[in-house]
């Protein structure tokens, strides 16, 4: 059986996932885009090394904060490992937050080609000017590609010019099929302000737990990724360590952008999963696990 916990930020996947892998005797497949990065563990609530169910989880601290990792890499890793693990005749529980991680897991979802053509016209452009372009053939794809990562800038033009449409585009015209049996999706959904209430909370926590010494280590060791820049919690401290926002703004800010994701989580999780059971708590979930 597939167990996939999911829900908005502060909901309490985690413990639940915990709390089944201990029942079934199952491992644990990380769906947060975050938790993959190593050295990222306060900003994303990552279960501590030292805790003794870290050894049953997988995909978490695989990648460098340097490296970009996207979501047709997470689809391939996530595969392979879920596939593993079912042959080994194993309960898995899917655990996060990253709706388009775990659909483009459990789903047929198929990746366009992103092989990049060579285009003679833009060899004397700069940079910028090449993701300008981009930005206005695909202004989502192009927020998503720092403008000096020429090469992923030009495949993503590439893929556009080759089969006239954007990406976004190219997979919301596929029909995204469930592609596993034997799969239960667990959605927690917790009363709007309970849950605001903890993100607050939590908020405050992960703060007075070092949070900013953590961006202040990662941003010494590595030239970050743009998309672990834009993790929430990583994006504010960085700008409160440059001198864009005080302390103050900045709790505010996470806390107020997490809230605003947990919101857009809720409903990618309501209209976009099939056969889901909805439950209020972490509680009702597990009361329903035999």
């Amino acid at each position: 059986m597939i167990y996939v916990v999911v829900g908005p930020t502060a909901s309490g996947k985690t413990e639940v996932a915990i709390k089944i892998c201990e029942k079934k005797n199952a491992s644990i497949i990380n769906g947060d885009a975050f938790q993959i990065y190593r050295d990222m563990d306060i900003g994303t609530n990552k279960i501590e090394k030292e805790d003794k169910h870290y050894k049953d989880h997988y995909l978490l601290d695989i990648v460098s904060p340097n490296e970009t990792f996207s979501v047709k890499d997470y689809q391939r890793v996530a595969r392979e490992t879920l596939d593993r693990l079912l042959k080994e005749h194993k309960d898995v529980v899917i655990v996060g937050g990253t709706g388009l991680y775990i659909k483009a897991l459990l789903y047929d979802y198929q990746f366009p080609d992103e092989e990049e053509t060579y285009l003679e016209e833009f060899d004397n452009l700069s940079n910028s000017e090449l993701h300008k372009i981009l930005e206005s053939l695909d202004k989502e794809e192009a927020n998503k590609i720092h403008e000096n990562n020429r090469k992923r800038v030009m495949r993503a033009i590439s893929l556009i010019r080759n089969n006239n449409q954007k990406k976004s585009e190219l997979l919301e015209a596929q029909a995204h099929k469930p592609i596993y049996k034997d799969v239960r999706i667990l959605f927690i959904s917790p009363n709007r302000e309970e849950l605001y209430e903890k993100i607050n909370l939590r908020t405050k926590k992960l703060l007075d737990s070092g949070l900013v010494e953590e961006v202040k280590n990662l941003l010494n060791k590595y030239d970050l990724s743009l998309t672990a820049r834009q993790g929430i919690g990583y994006k504010e401290v960085i700008d409160y360590l440059e001198g864009k926002i005080n302390y103050e703004e900045c709790e505010q800010l996470i806390s107020k952008r997490t809230r605003n994701y947990a919101k857009r989580q809720v409903t990618f999780f309501k209209h976009q999963f099939d056969n889901i059971e909805t439950y209020t708590s972490g509680e009702e979930v597990l009361s329903h696990i035999d």
